[in-house]
Protein backbone atom coordinates (compact mmCIF):
# COMPACT_ATOMS: atom_id res chain seq x y z
CA UNK A 1 0.00 0.00 0.00
CA UNK A 2 1.50 3.43 -0.69
CA UNK A 3 2.34 5.92 1.83
CA UNK A 4 0.77 9.24 1.29
CA UNK A 5 2.73 12.25 2.36
CA UNK A 6 0.82 14.92 4.62
CA UNK A 7 0.25 17.86 3.39
CA UNK A 8 2.24 20.23 6.39
CA UNK A 9 1.90 23.63 4.44
CA UNK A 10 6.03 23.72 4.67
CA UNK A 11 7.41 25.61 1.52
CA UNK A 12 10.47 23.62 -0.19
CA UNK A 13 14.03 25.19 -0.07
CA UNK A 14 13.74 25.07 -3.83
CA UNK A 15 10.68 27.20 -3.78
CA UNK A 16 12.15 29.74 -1.17
CA UNK A 17 15.02 30.22 -3.95
CA UNK A 18 12.39 30.84 -6.60
CA UNK A 19 10.30 33.37 -5.29
CA UNK A 20 13.76 35.21 -3.63
CA UNK A 21 14.95 35.15 -7.33
CA UNK A 22 11.87 37.03 -8.54
CA UNK A 23 12.12 39.99 -10.00
CA UNK A 24 9.90 42.00 -8.14
CA UNK A 25 12.47 41.27 -4.73
CA UNK A 26 15.76 42.17 -6.73
CA UNK A 27 14.21 45.54 -7.98
CA UNK A 28 13.49 45.85 -3.93
CA UNK A 29 17.03 44.59 -3.06
CA UNK A 30 18.40 47.35 -5.44
CA UNK A 31 16.55 50.34 -4.02
CA UNK A 32 17.55 49.14 -0.38
CA UNK A 33 21.33 49.00 -1.57
CA UNK A 34 20.55 52.08 -3.17
CA UNK A 35 18.93 53.80 -0.03
CA UNK A 36 21.64 52.53 2.09
CA UNK A 37 24.53 54.18 -0.57
CA UNK A 38 22.80 57.32 -0.77
CA UNK A 39 22.65 57.87 3.10
CA UNK A 40 26.00 57.11 3.47
CA UNK A 41 27.35 59.32 0.80
CA UNK A 42 24.72 62.62 2.99
CA UNK A 43 26.22 61.30 6.22
CA UNK A 44 30.24 61.98 4.73
CA UNK A 45 29.29 64.69 2.94
CA UNK A 46 27.76 66.31 5.91
CA UNK A 47 31.07 65.54 7.79
CA UNK A 48 33.11 66.70 5.82
CA UNK A 49 31.61 69.83 4.82
CA UNK A 50 31.78 69.77 8.84
CA UNK A 51 35.13 69.30 8.95
CA UNK A 52 35.88 72.11 6.55
CA UNK A 53 33.63 74.79 8.39
CA UNK A 54 35.51 74.08 11.79
CA UNK A 55 38.46 74.52 10.12
CA UNK A 56 37.91 77.58 8.07
CA UNK A 57 36.56 78.64 11.32
CA UNK A 58 39.65 78.09 13.39
CA UNK A 59 41.74 79.84 10.60
CA UNK A 60 39.74 82.39 10.81
CA UNK A 61 40.04 83.12 14.75
CA UNK A 62 44.06 82.48 14.54
CA UNK A 63 44.49 84.92 11.57
CA UNK A 64 42.12 87.12 13.91
CA UNK A 65 44.12 86.83 16.91
CA UNK A 66 47.01 87.57 15.34
CA UNK A 67 45.41 90.63 13.53
CA UNK A 68 44.37 92.11 16.50
CA UNK A 69 47.78 91.67 18.33
CA UNK A 70 49.27 93.50 15.50
CA UNK A 71 46.58 96.35 15.53
CA UNK A 72 47.32 96.71 19.15
CA UNK A 73 50.63 97.23 18.33
CA UNK A 74 50.09 99.42 15.91
CA UNK A 75 47.94 101.61 17.69
CA UNK A 76 51.07 102.03 20.45
CA UNK A 77 52.50 103.54 17.39
CA UNK A 78 49.83 106.02 17.29
CA UNK A 79 50.00 106.63 21.09
CA UNK A 80 53.63 107.83 20.67
CA UNK A 81 52.47 110.13 17.67
CA UNK A 82 50.22 111.42 19.90
CA UNK A 83 52.78 112.16 22.21
CA UNK A 84 54.89 113.48 20.22
CA UNK A 85 52.11 116.45 19.62
CA UNK A 86 51.61 116.66 23.05
CA UNK A 87 55.22 117.29 24.45
CA UNK A 88 55.85 120.19 21.80
CA UNK A 89 54.38 123.11 21.06
CA UNK A 90 55.26 122.79 17.59
CA UNK A 91 55.86 119.80 15.52
CA UNK A 92 57.51 120.45 12.67
CA UNK A 93 57.78 118.51 9.33
CA UNK A 94 61.44 117.23 10.18
CA UNK A 95 60.07 116.12 14.02
CA UNK A 96 57.48 114.11 12.50
CA UNK A 97 59.56 112.67 9.73
CA UNK A 98 62.45 111.80 12.39
CA UNK A 99 59.55 110.25 14.44
CA UNK A 100 58.29 108.04 12.04
CA UNK A 101 61.67 106.96 10.05
CA UNK A 102 63.27 105.66 13.55
CA UNK A 103 59.70 103.52 14.01
CA UNK A 104 61.25 101.71 10.95
CA UNK A 105 58.35 100.63 9.85
CA UNK A 106 59.13 98.36 7.17
CA UNK A 107 61.03 96.73 9.35
CA UNK A 108 59.19 96.18 12.49
CA UNK A 109 55.51 96.73 11.51
CA UNK A 110 54.75 95.50 8.09
CA UNK A 111 51.57 96.33 6.46
CA UNK A 112 50.89 99.59 7.47
CA UNK A 113 51.10 102.34 4.69
CA UNK A 114 52.41 105.38 6.90
CA UNK A 115 51.78 107.24 10.03
CA UNK A 116 49.82 110.56 9.47
CA UNK A 117 48.73 113.38 11.08
CA UNK A 118 45.65 115.37 10.79
CA UNK A 119 44.82 118.59 11.47
CA UNK A 120 41.26 120.14 11.74
CA UNK A 121 40.52 123.53 10.37
CA UNK A 122 37.31 125.61 10.66
CA UNK A 123 36.14 127.26 7.30
CA UNK A 124 37.87 130.69 9.20
CA UNK A 125 40.88 128.92 9.61
CA UNK A 126 41.24 128.00 5.97
CA UNK A 127 43.22 130.41 3.69
CA UNK A 128 45.39 130.99 6.64
CA UNK A 129 46.13 127.17 7.14
CA UNK A 130 46.60 126.72 3.62
CA UNK A 131 48.96 129.61 3.32
CA UNK A 132 51.02 128.42 6.23
CA UNK A 133 51.83 125.24 4.01
CA UNK A 134 52.51 126.88 0.78
CA UNK A 135 54.94 128.48 2.95
CA UNK A 136 56.49 125.37 3.80
CA UNK A 137 57.91 124.89 0.05
CA UNK A 138 54.33 123.39 -1.45
CA UNK A 139 53.06 126.23 -3.12
CA UNK A 140 50.12 123.92 -4.99
CA UNK A 141 49.14 122.81 -1.49
CA UNK A 142 45.61 122.98 -0.80
CA UNK A 143 42.68 121.18 0.89
CA UNK A 144 40.65 118.33 -0.95
CA UNK A 145 38.39 117.97 -2.23
CA UNK A 146 36.94 121.19 -2.81
CA UNK A 147 34.01 122.88 -1.47
CA UNK A 148 33.09 124.33 1.86
CA UNK A 149 32.52 122.46 4.74
CA UNK A 150 33.05 123.10 8.46
CA UNK A 151 35.27 121.16 9.75
CA UNK A 152 38.04 120.26 7.38
CA UNK A 153 40.24 117.46 8.31
CA UNK A 154 43.13 118.43 6.32
CA UNK A 155 46.16 115.96 6.00
CA UNK A 156 49.41 117.97 7.10
CA UNK A 157 51.76 114.68 7.43
CA UNK A 158 52.31 111.64 6.53
CA UNK A 159 55.11 110.14 6.55
CA UNK A 160 56.98 108.16 4.12
CA UNK A 161 56.64 111.33 2.39
CA UNK A 162 56.94 109.52 -0.99
CA UNK A 163 55.37 107.53 -3.53
CA UNK A 164 51.26 106.80 -3.39
CA UNK A 165 51.46 108.64 0.39
CA UNK A 166 52.03 111.89 -1.46
CA UNK A 167 48.58 111.66 -3.17
CA UNK A 168 46.95 111.66 0.38
CA UNK A 169 48.91 115.50 0.88
CA UNK A 170 45.89 117.74 2.27
CA UNK A 171 43.37 115.44 2.13
CA UNK A 172 40.34 116.27 4.07
CA UNK A 173 39.42 112.71 5.45
CA UNK A 174 36.14 114.23 7.70
CA UNK A 175 35.14 114.95 4.00
CA UNK A 176 34.22 111.10 3.26
CA UNK A 177 31.37 109.56 5.10
CA UNK A 178 33.20 106.04 6.34
CA UNK A 179 36.24 107.46 7.56
CA UNK A 180 34.32 110.54 9.37
CA UNK A 181 32.10 107.85 11.56
CA UNK A 182 35.38 105.86 12.44
CA UNK A 183 36.89 109.91 13.39
CA UNK A 184 34.41 111.00 14.84
CA UNK A 185 34.17 107.98 17.46
CA UNK A 186 37.87 107.91 18.01
CA UNK A 187 36.91 111.64 18.80
CA UNK A 188 33.57 111.22 21.37
CA UNK A 189 35.71 108.09 22.96
CA UNK A 190 38.72 109.30 23.30
CA UNK A 191 40.13 105.98 22.26
CA UNK A 192 41.26 104.07 18.76
CA UNK A 193 38.94 103.41 16.08
CA UNK A 194 39.38 101.70 13.03
CA UNK A 195 37.29 102.53 9.89
CA UNK A 196 35.18 100.06 7.26
CA UNK A 197 36.56 99.46 3.89
CA UNK A 198 37.62 102.32 1.47
CA UNK A 199 39.90 102.75 -1.33
CA UNK A 200 43.12 104.81 -0.17
CA UNK A 201 43.55 108.17 -1.44
CA UNK A 202 47.11 106.53 -1.99
CA UNK A 203 45.83 104.22 -4.32
CA UNK A 204 47.03 105.20 -8.29
CA UNK A 205 45.21 102.55 -10.40
CA UNK A 206 48.11 99.58 -10.40
CA UNK A 207 47.43 96.71 -8.02
CA UNK A 208 44.28 98.49 -6.24
CA UNK A 209 43.58 96.66 -2.78
CA UNK A 210 40.55 97.60 -0.12
CA UNK A 211 42.05 99.52 2.63
CA UNK A 212 40.69 101.02 6.04
CA UNK A 213 42.44 103.38 8.67
CA UNK A 214 42.83 103.56 12.62
CA UNK A 215 42.69 106.71 14.20
CA UNK A 216 43.51 108.52 17.47
CA UNK A 217 42.50 111.38 18.50
CA UNK A 218 44.81 114.57 19.54
CA UNK A 219 43.31 117.25 21.96
CA UNK A 220 44.16 120.60 22.96
CA UNK A 221 46.26 120.50 26.11
CA UNK A 222 44.69 121.74 29.09
CA UNK A 223 40.78 121.50 28.09
CA UNK A 224 38.82 119.03 30.47
CA UNK A 225 38.20 115.57 28.36
CA UNK A 226 35.70 114.32 31.15
CA UNK A 227 32.10 114.41 28.65
CA UNK A 228 31.96 113.41 25.36
CA UNK A 229 30.59 117.16 24.38
CA UNK A 230 34.11 118.08 25.80
CA UNK A 231 36.50 116.19 24.00
CA UNK A 232 34.58 117.33 20.78
CA UNK A 233 35.47 120.95 22.10
CA UNK A 234 38.98 120.03 22.49
CA UNK A 235 39.34 118.07 19.22
CA UNK A 236 43.04 119.22 17.08
CA UNK A 237 43.39 116.58 15.28
CA UNK A 238 44.28 113.16 14.52
CA UNK A 239 47.30 110.60 14.27
CA UNK A 240 46.38 107.61 12.22
CA UNK A 241 47.43 105.36 10.02
CA UNK A 242 46.26 104.03 6.73
CA UNK A 243 46.65 99.94 5.69
CA UNK A 244 46.06 98.18 2.43
CA UNK A 245 44.55 94.71 3.30
CA UNK A 246 46.91 92.45 1.00
CA UNK A 247 49.87 94.12 2.06
CA UNK A 248 48.72 94.06 5.70
CA UNK A 249 47.73 90.13 5.34
CA UNK A 250 51.01 89.32 4.13
CA UNK A 251 52.91 91.22 7.06
CA UNK A 252 51.04 89.28 9.42
CA UNK A 253 50.45 85.93 7.93
CA UNK A 254 52.81 85.70 4.94
CA UNK A 255 52.48 85.43 1.17
CA UNK A 256 49.76 82.73 0.95
CA UNK A 257 46.68 85.74 1.32
CA UNK A 258 43.46 83.34 0.09
CA UNK A 259 40.09 84.16 2.37
CA UNK A 260 41.95 87.45 4.00
CA UNK A 261 39.37 89.78 2.78
CA UNK A 262 36.77 87.86 4.81
CA UNK A 263 39.16 87.49 8.01
CA UNK A 264 39.83 90.89 8.02
CA UNK A 265 36.44 91.54 7.87
CA UNK A 266 35.64 89.56 11.04
CA UNK A 267 38.51 91.41 12.36
CA UNK A 268 36.89 95.29 11.71
CA UNK A 269 33.88 94.60 12.74
CA UNK A 270 35.84 92.88 16.51
CA UNK A 271 37.54 96.07 16.55
CA UNK A 272 34.72 98.26 16.32
CA UNK A 273 32.42 96.85 18.70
Amino acid sequence: MPIVMANTGTTRPAELAERFHQGTTAWVVLAVSLAITLLGWDVSARYMQQRAEDRYLFEVQKAGQAIVKRMQEYEQVLRGGVGLMLASDVVSREDWRVYVENLRLDTYWPGVQGVGYAEMVTPAQREAHVQAIRAQGFPAYDIAPEGVRDPYSAIVYLEPFSGRNLRAFGYDMFSEPVRRQAMEQARDSGQPAVSGKVTLVQENGLDVQSGFLMYLPVYRKGLPLSTESQRQVALYGFVYSPFRVRDLMAGILGSDTSGNSAKVSVVQRDLRK
